[in-house]
């Protein structure tokens, strides 16, 4: 959910509704509590996979952009010599 979605429907008495539309990235909405129900977390095992592949994307993506920030990057011609910066370049 969308913080301003969330915020706005969570702070609604089951079967109200809200008394003005609350925008979102989405538009517009008008948002209706029927009813409440607590959902219970799933067990470790059942999330274990889906864990591990966002810590990877997390700890994948701070690992590249580490190597980015420290690296030097040289941009050559087809015909190998050294490329002109894009601020040396003259205007055509």
């Amino acid at each position: 959910m969308v913080p301003e979605f969330e915020e706005a429907a969570f702070k609604l008495e089951t079967g109200t509704h809200t008394s003005t539309p609350v925008k979102t990235q989405f538009g517009w909405h008008v948002i209706k509590v029927e009813e409440r129900r607590k959902a219970e977390p799933p067990p470790f095992e059942q999330a274990e996979e889906q864990l591990r592949a966002e810590l990877q994307q997390t700890v994948g993506a701070a690992y590249v952009e580490r190597l980015r920030k420290d690296a030097k990057i040289e941009h050559y011609n087809l015909d190998g010599t050294p490329q002109e910066e894009a601020s040396d370049k003259k205007p055509e």
